[in-house]
């Protein structure tokens, strides 16, 4: 289906810009023009990945892409139960070769599965930072080591908060659970954002 919608875009770019070349606009020009409007979709695409505080957009995007693998986990998250979540991360440790990307998703189906060992295989597995020191240090939250959990290391802002809001979570502090979830998601951005308003949403049940 993505091949067949690029195609289609790619046979409107070529035959509006032979009109306009017979419309007497140079064929460079009009390529120009066109480059410009794919240059565009591009930067709006990213911007939706990394940096869009709107969720409507990027709720429109996962849902667009869920049968590609890392958005099909993000769509789990959302809109499926744990074993489609579990599934959909099986999916995605299969596709990513790249070992950082590939022991991330260890990580976070271990953690799924209660399994801090895996968990922690996974994070020393990483080797890159700030990811290994988040993986980390969301352990230490999990295990109760205070001064484990928090690093300077955690260089995206809504890591730290993030990792005090699961210690909140496992010492059952409805209040504090509530402030640093709230916290992370105020300055989280993109699918980012996107994932933790769920992720978070899901853990406030367990309270």
């Amino acid at each position: 289906m993505k091949i067949v919608k690029l195609s289609i875009f790619y046979l409107i770019i070529i035959i509006l810009a032979i009109g306009l070349s017979l419309a007497g606009v140079r064929l460079s020009l009009s390529l120009g023009i066109f480059a410009l409007v794919a240059i565009a979709m591009v930067y709006r695409y990213i911007h939706i990945l990394y940096r869009t505080n709107n969720m409507k957009l990027v709720d429109v995007l996962v849902k667009d892409r869920k049968k590609e693998p890392f958005f099909a986990y993000l769509f789990a998250v959302a809109y499926g139960t744990r074993e489609d979540q579990l599934r959909s991360l099986d999916v995605v440790i299969a596709k990513y070769k790249q070992p950082a990307m590939k022991y991330n998703y260890q990580f976070l189906k271990a953690i799924m599965e209660n399994n801090l060992e895996e968990a922690k295989d996974a994070a020393d597995k990483i080797n890159k930072e700030p990811l290994t020191s988040y993986a980390k240090c969301y352990i230490a939250a999990l295990e109760g080591r205070t001064t484990d959990m928090r690093s300077e290391q955690l260089t995206q802002p809504w890591m730290q908060p993030a990792v005090e809001a699961v210690y909140a979570h496992k010492m059952k502090n409805e209040t504090a659970f509530q402030q640093f979830a709230q916290e992370s998601m105020e300055v989280a951005r993109g699918v980012q954002k996107y994932a933790l308003i769920h992720t978070f949403e899901e853990m406030k049940k367990d309270m």
